[in-house]
């Protein structure tokens, strides 16, 4: 099942495109990792799928829902956090959730369950001004999930935080997911979104570039494979017009290969060839890089 479905969503602001015919597919219980430079459509989306911007049909399914037919239903099911969060800066953190118990009636018992979660039991009597730029994100979080939402859509909620707090709330979507939220992340720290997501969509000019899993993403470029054997010119002879040999040093050969069927095959005839196998290195290209490459290959 999918959690969030649009069908050829389009945006414009007067004669100017923002999103052109975006058909977004994201699985049940997947962090999915939206990627795209400032301006490519990132933030639009995700006002779209939020109602905070009104689109122009009915294209847009969350929890198989129709987002127009069913807007104040699915937002009881949602919750979101765009760039930097809101709160009252004045109330202690307990008393922000206590505001907010107002409208979902969960009680006591859901903000004190909800800060252990988060990790800001200990903080709990803190003015939330007084909070770090990581504690107030992470109160960001807890009021997104507050209401115990089945879809997360967070847009940006790295933004200014220090490693230690980039590693807190990369922990904090994974304990999450791992609960069974689904989690709609935007982002433009591709090393982050590398460590966390299950599936990608890259946004370039308002329209899809990608949408898979991150390991179809990852598989799309070749990787350097050395192998220090015992014997590397009987390994050039056994591999030549099989594989693509970048180098062949001494007892080190160095071969390219595009993805793990090729592995696979690579290491079946160097065996196959009675030749010893005494390391193996691979280098494989980051997410960072692949993203430039799809992007550099669109505009040339």
């Amino acid at each position: 099942m999918e959690s969030i479905i649009t069908k050829n969503l389009s945006y414009s602001i007067g004669s100017k495109t923002i999103l052109n015919n975006v058909s977004l597919n994201v699985p049940e219980g997947s962090i999915y990792g939206y990627l795209g430079r400032n301006g490519a459509g990132k933030s639009t989306t995700i006002k779209l799928l939020l109602g905070l911007l009104e689109e122009t049909g009915d294209q847009i399914l969350i929890q198989n829902k129709s987002l127009k037919q069913n807007r104040t239903e699915i937002l009881f099911s949602t919750g979101n956090l765009i760039e930097s969060p809101c709160f009252y800066t004045k109330l202690t953190v307990f008393e922000n959730l206590k505001y907010l118990d107002i409208i979902y009636e969960k009680g006591t018992k859901r903000i004190d369950e909800i800060l252990e979660i988060v990790g800001l039991a200990k903080e709990k009597k803190k003015k939330a001004r007084d909070l770090s730029m990581g504690m107030k994100q992470r109160l960001g979080i807890a009021m997104a999930i507050f209401h115990d939402p089945e879809l997360l859509i967070l847009d940006e909620p790295l933004n200014g935080l220090d490693p230690q707090g980039i590693f807190e709330m990369r922990s904090l979507f994974q304990e999450l997911n791992e609960q069974g939220k689904t989690i709609f992340i935007s982002s433009h720290i591709l090393s982050e979104l590398e460590k966390i997501t299950t599936h990608i969509g890259i946004i370039e000019d308002g329209k899809i570039a990608f949408q898979g899993t991150k390991n179809e993403l990852l598989g799309k470029v070749e990787k350097n494979v050395i192998l220090k054997v015992s014997n590397g010119e009987k390994a050039t002879s056994a591999l030549q017009g099989i594989f693509n040999i970048l180098q062949t040093d001494l007892n080190k050969i160095s071969v390219k290969i595009t993805n793990d069927k090729e592995f696979n095959t690579l290491i079946k005839t160097i065996i196959t060839n009675e030749i010893d196998i005494y390391d193996i290195e691979s280098y494989n290209t980051n997410l960072e890089q692949i993203f430039i490459k799809l992007i550099s290959n669109i505009h040339d």
